[in-house]
């Protein structure tokens, strides 16, 4: 016994050839690689972000400039950031509030002579 509805539809179904499978591959190691080199400054960046945070929880708009300072500088030390040198953080006075200005960019290579520059805008808090 034959039965024609089935022979039909399995010969349109066709698998992905061996080029859509190449392409998907190449794109998912191309996403891994750069997720792979650019999850390290992203951490970084938070972790700058919670350093700044936790000193200006600790500190109060009372505090001289030097004291903020020396606190973010052994807050870096401590949890080893090395992405930002305590001496480019700008901690400054205005209008009564001190402000910690953590703004910086980081340049990670991606292949041969292509980088990526992941800028950290966010890293300022003001201490009223």
């Amino acid at each position: 016994m034959y039965i024609t509805g089935l022979s039909g539809s399995i010969k349109r179904q066709q698998g992905v050839s061996v080029l859509g499978v190449l392409i998907i591959l190449a794109l998912l190691s191309f996403f891994l690689t750069v997720s792979i080199r650019l999850l390290p400054s992203w951490f970084e960046g938070r972790a700058v972000k919670n350093a700044i945070v936790s000193v200006a929880e600790a500190s109060n708009s009372e505090q001289s400039l030097r004291d903020i300072t020396r606190r973010l500088e052994s807050t870096l030390n401590t949890n080893r950031i090395e992405a930002i040198a305590s001496r480019d953080i700008k901690v400054y006075r205005d209008e009564g509030k001190i402000i910690i200005d953590a703004n910086y960019e980081t340049r990670t290579p991606l292949f041969r002579n292509v980088d990526a520059v992941l800028m950290f805008n966010d890293n300022v808090v003001v201490i009223d």
